[in-house]
């Protein structure tokens, strides 16, 4: 990834989780709502966690967690001749412009730059098991922000 120039980057990046908004699940009876995005910083480099459907903002970027557009990773408890790709769809926002861009595990693009950042795929959980379904919307994707400015 590419080294953080200058200074207050590390705390805008912590309003990240501040300012995270996304839609709440609401029914009767009630249903679970998602987790809040997560950030941890590693370095220059911020490790955003963010569930499916949620969103962060650290008032320059904003990054949204759209869709899985691919789970072909090979099962735990699997052999497979490829490891596969998970694939997501991110939305990025800055003041003046928005940018949809699939980020892959192991194809092009595993990142994107954009607005004075780069952004770029780093997990996604749960993993898939062989003989266990898991619900679509427990979706957790990670992404690395660094600031390229």
């Amino acid at each position: 990834m590419l080294a953080l120039k200058a200074g207050a980057f590390a705390v805008a990046i912590a309003l990240f989780v501040a300012c995270s908004s996304g839609p709440e699940t609401r029914s009767d009876p009630p249903a679970t709502t998602k987790p809040e995005p997560s950030l941890t910083m590693v370095g220059d480099t911020a490790f955003l966690a963010l569930p499916l459907g949620r969103s962060a903002d650290n008032g320059e970027l904003s990054v949204s967690f759209d869709a899985v557009t691919e789970d072909s990773r090979c099962a735990s408890g699997a052999q497979c001749v490829w490891a596969g790709n998970a694939g997501i769809r991110l939305t990025l926002e800055s003041a003046d412009r928005t940018q949809v861009s699939i980020l892959n595990s192991t194809l092009n693009p595993g990142q994107v730059s954009f607005a004075g950042y780069a952004v770029g795929y780093r997990d996604l959980t749960p993993y898939p098991a062989a003989a266990e379904p898991h619900d679509p919307d427990a979706y957790v994707a990670t992404i690395a922000v660094v600031d390229t400015r």
